[in-house]
């Protein structure tokens, strides 16, 4: 991975401003700050390709426009007296290191640049929270390296900014933004925005009174955390301690079972991932009713699907998961879960204050430490593998699931964090854990209880009394 030189690239944008953080940004600071150093967890990698015969010049100038663009890429962040803050600049310059690759490796070079630029933390009181580096392939731009910092982009936005580069490289000129994190800053202090706000703190309070304080036995700490806001998926690799370790089970039938009861029940295959969720937490841990933290996207309309911005929040969900089947657990979690979703905008600082005084109201107990986040931008898999329906077809599917390590940390906010991504033929299901609580082979029994829940209820069975208790 040679770096031939380290070019520039220059923005213009209409304003310089600063206002108060959003929910959104305000929600992934307070994660960051806790990590601290460790905070790279939360950086996300991309790589896009260039079109051909692109120079450099061209290049660099897209992604000049890009940063023009939006905002929320030349945003600066700092904790002042006043509260999380954000500087927003008009115009600046951005480094941007050029990379050989040897023929037919760009992608490869491409993909590793984007790992090493992503395993620094963001300053973030000094940097812009983007990075990006060219490869090329005989002196063309082949490949755009991105980083992004959670702070700055959520994962929905990240997608947008790599089809509004993909447009600029194209020389096309994407419809301008029309809303940027400012505007929402604004929109979130008075009228609509900060009544939905309050309408989503009682919600919080309301809940928080008559659900279980903690779905784990409360337990010394070696890092006194106390759980904090999740994470999307970051982009963390292994280290040296096993303390919080993730493990991904790649289940092509699990895929084909969450279509099928979806099917049954009338609601989507995220609705099913998640009733599995809550039913593997409540009976693994002894509690009818499962407590989660969802992962909200928090973009119901035109104006906040093009936003390029962090707004992410958690989305307080519980379920009596002691019901007669599965089935029925499923059609529970479809209500239960559009009434977390529905109130997951709120200031975060707020909503921790509720937090703080449910937990001094349980005796210290309260620990909101178990979550699940569905980042599939598809709701159904489109290369299912083909089988006729039968429940021996369907559990012959099981015998392909594959289970691997995927990284361990010293430290994290949570202690059971499952989350899903897309591929178009299989459910690639992860689940993290804290080894002094699920010790480490109880994380592969756990996601194989999961598939064996969905492909049983699927082949007909009740099947919640194929789930693993803890002890047992």
């Amino acid at each position: 991975m040679e770096q031939r030189r380290v070019g520039s690239l220059r923005f213009q944008g209409n304003r310089t401003e600063s206002a108060p953080m959003t929910w959104g940004q305000r929600a992934i600071w307070k994660s960051i700050q806790w990590l601290d150093e460790g905070a790279h967890y939360y950086n996300i990698p991309r790589v896009v390709s260039a079109p051909p015969g692109l120079t450099v010049a061209q290049a660099e100038a897209a992604l000049g426009r890009l940063l023009s663009r939006h905002e929320a890429l030349r945003t600066r962040f700092e904790q002042t007296e006043q509260g999380p803050v954000q500087y927003v600049s008009a115009a600046g310059e951005l480094a941007v290191p050029v990379h050989e690759a040897p023929p037919g490796q760009s992608a490869a070079v491409a993909d590793e640049v984007s790992r090493a630029l992503a395993a620094e933390p963001f300053r973030h009181r000094e940097e812009w929270p983007f990075r990006c580096a060219l490869v090329l392939e005989q002196d063309e731009p082949a490949q755009v390296a991105l980083v992004f910092s959670h702070l700055g982009v959520d994962f929905w936005g990240v997608q947008q900014v790599e089809q509004d580069l993909r447009d600029l490289l194209a020389g096309q000129e994407p419809e301008p933004p029309a809303w940027q994190p400012l505007d929402q800053a604004r929109f979130e202090t008075e009228g609509p925005g900060a009544a939905r706000g309050t309408a989503s703190v009682e919600y919080w309070r309301r809940t928080l009174a008559s659900v279980p304080p903690a779905m784990f036995p409360p337990a010394q700490r070696e890092d006194g955390s106390e759980g904090g806001s999740g994470s999307e998926g970051g982009s963390g690799e292994k280290g040296g301690s096993e303390r919080f370790v993730r493990l991904c089970m790649n289940s092509p039938a699990t895929a084909v079972a969450a279509s099928a009861l979806a099917d049954r029940c009338g609601v989507s295959t995220g609705t099913v991932l998640l009733a599995g969720t809550a039913a593997l937490l409540g009976t693994y841990t002894g509690n009818s009713t499962a407590v989660l933290q969802l992962i909200a996207v928090n973009r119901h309309d035109e104006r906040s699907r093009r936003l390029v911005a962090a707004m992410t929040a958690n989305a307080l969900f519980s379920l009596d998961v002691a019901r007669p089947t599965f089935e029925e657990v499923i059609r529970a979690t479809f209500l239960a879960g559009m009434n977390a979703y529905r109130f997951a905008q709120y200031d975060p600082l707020v909503v921790d204050g509720v937090i703080d005084a449910a937990r001094e109201a349980s005796g210290g107990v309260l620990r909101l430490s178990s979550f699940f986040n569905d980042v599939r931008l598809h709701d159904r898999w489109e290369q299912l593998p083909a089988t006729d329906g039968s429940a021996q077809q369907l559990r012959a599917l099981t015998g392909k699931t594959e289970v691997s390590l995927i990284g361990s940390w010293e430290r994290q906010d949570a202690d059971f964090f499952l989350h899903t991504t897309y591929e178009p033929d299989t459910c690639l299901l992860y689940l993290m854990a804290d080894t002094a609580l699920i010790p480490r082979p109880e994380i592969e029994r756990l996601l194989r209880a999961f598939e064996r829940l969905l492909v049983e209820s699927a082949a007909g069975r009740p099947a919640l009394d194929t789930l693993p208790v803890a002890g047992s």
